[in-house]
């Protein structure tokens, strides 16, 4: 029986890893793309005439790939962590402090989350649309919405590695530079 959850746990975790970097993929295709435009519109100002409404764009494409970096961060563990003191306890501290600091951060992406769609639901009502391309909002607030549970389904899988680790008494293992 224990076999049988380990293999469904490895394949949540190939899963998981899959995501990410798919989405991470995603995000430097994004970042390439306001990189292109911004080029783009450079080079017509000192030609012709800028493209229109290329700064509204750069601004989508470069939140949504924050966003779709989030879940591979979260992922390698690489997110901020301070061990001057808990070190010097030992590792089932460092497990411990690990733990909480996943805990926490999948608690307030849930809560940011909850109040982006909140947020998505209101630009959707309203119609409220840019400037210049006339773009309705709601529609990159929802592609950072679906992205936002992409990573709360991997904060959610980091916790359950978590423990799953302390369990089997291992080391929780953290990017370079943390603990």
């Amino acid at each position: 029986m224990a076999n049988a959850t380990s293999t469904s746990f490895e394949r949540l975790e190939r899963a998981c890893h899959v995501l990410a970097g798919a989405l991470v993929a995603f995000g430097g295709l994004c970042l390439l793309l306001a990189c292109a435009l911004t080029i783009l519109s450079i080079a017509g100002s000192l030609t012709i005439r800028p493209l229109p409404g290329e700064i509204e764009l750069v601004e989508v494409l470069c939140g949504l790939a924050i966003f779709a970096f989030l879940p591979y961060c979260q992922l390698k563990r690489g997110h901020v962590g301070v061990d001057l003191v808990i070190s010097a306890f030992g590792p089932k501290a460092m497990n411990v402090t690990q733990v909480i600091g996943d805990v926490l951060i999948t608690l307030l992406l849930g809560l940011v989350t909850w109040r982006h769609f909140v947020g998505t639901m209101d630009k959707f009502g309203n119609g409220e649309t840019t400037a210049l391309l006339l773009i309705p909002v709601w529609w990159g607030y929802a592609v950072a919405l679906a992205l936002l549970f992409a990573n709360l389904i991997i904060c959610l899988f980091v916790v359950a590695a978590d423990i799953r680790d302390i369990r089997n008494r291992r080391t929780i293992v953290a990017s370079l530079g943390a603990h």
